[in-house]
């Protein structure tokens, strides 16, 4: 195997990643698992977003679906952790689907706005339905997953089980985005209008785009919900979809190793802030500003080939969805 820069990168961040939990405290294990979780959310926006060239502000619908369906499930049915995480995955997919029908024929600020009407509304629902989602007061009491007797009680074990989900779902986004489907979505981002010239089913591209993109954000909402084990509206406001759009820039747009360093550095860039007080929100936005001017690619365009695409990326024939 040929030792890119990118290839060299991702192990040493996968080598640390496994090994630091062991010297983090209580808390600080706590936040790796959300950056575990958020990183993600963002590879699922990145997938539509920074691949499909589709902008999405809208993610905390698909984050909030996954999250309820899960925990309906878990709660109410005492369905096991298996189901929950089938269900989810499913029912968000389904979701995208749903949205990607009014969404084939808009594209750019257009579709930015459907998007956020898709979250916003979701977010009224979640409020509104009380029969289902139980309103403002949200649903507690979500049981860790578990296999037999054993449950991921503590924060060490769940921090594995979502390191090694987020791991398989990098290498199968990776699998995908060099296959004949990943170059038409390339393709589609570059120019639609060629990509449609060339022999790529945009329609079904897209398709592909938003079902994929929406199943990742249903897989991070069960994994959130059964760490965090109580959910409510506020947790899946606009704000959220803003957040992961940012990790996503910072990291870098179109790569899967920017996803999780952008989320790494968002998430915990503010903790480390939080001595300023009332001021670390100020200083973080003037961080984030000052990265994107000296760093307008994200922070993977320090690493060479780092979103493993050379120049123009073009689809013939075979790369037809």
């Amino acid at each position: 195997m040929k030792l890119t820069p990118r290839f060299i990168v991702g192990s040493a961040l996968g080598l640390g990643a496994m090994i630091v939990p062991f010297a983090l405290s209580g808390y600080e294990l706590q936040v790796a698992v959300m950056v575990a979780i958020f990183a993600l959310l963002t590879l699922s926006l990145n997938m539509l977003s920074g691949y499909a060239g589709m902008i999405s502000l809208g993610h905390a619908g698909f984050f909030l679906i996954g999250s309820y369906t899960s925990a309906i499930l878990a709660t109410r049915f005492a369905a096991p952790f298996p189901v929950s995480v089938a269900a989810a995955v499913a029912v968000t997919a389904v979701s995208g689907l749903l949205l990607a029908i009014p969404a084939l024929k808009l594209s750019g600020h257009f579709l930015a706005v459907i998007t956020i009407a898709f979250g916003l509304i979701l977010h009224l629902l979640a409020i509104n339905l009380e029969v289902i989602t139980n309103g403002v007061s949200g649903i507690s009491g979500i049981a860790r997953p578990g296999l037999g007797s054993w449950s991921m009680k503590s924060d060490l074990a769940y921090y594995w089980l979502v390191l090694v989900v987020l791991a398989l779902v990098c290498v199968l986004v990776s699998a995908y985005i060099r296959s004949g489907y990943g170059r038409a979505l390339r393709a589609l981002r570059d120019d639609e209008i060629a990509a449609g010239c060339m022999g790529v089913n945009v329609n079904v591209a897209k398709m592909h785009a938003f079902v994929i993109s929406a199943s990742i954000a249903g897989l991070a909402g069960c994994l959130y919900a059964h760490y965090v084990r109580y959910i409510n509206p506020e947790s899946f406001t606009l704000d959220i979809s803003i957040r992961i759009l940012i990790m996503m820039v910072v990291g870098g747009v179109g790569s899967i190793l920017g996803s999780v360093v952008g989320a790494f550095v968002v998430y915990v860039l503010p903790e480390t802030l939080r001595f300023l007080n009332d001021y670390y929100y100020l200083v973080f936005g003037f961080v984030i500003m000052l990265l994107m001017l000296v760093l307008p690619k994200g922070l993977v365009s320090l690493i060479p080939d780092a979103t493993g695409a050379k120049g123009t990326t073009s689809a013939g024939p075979g790369s037809r969805p």
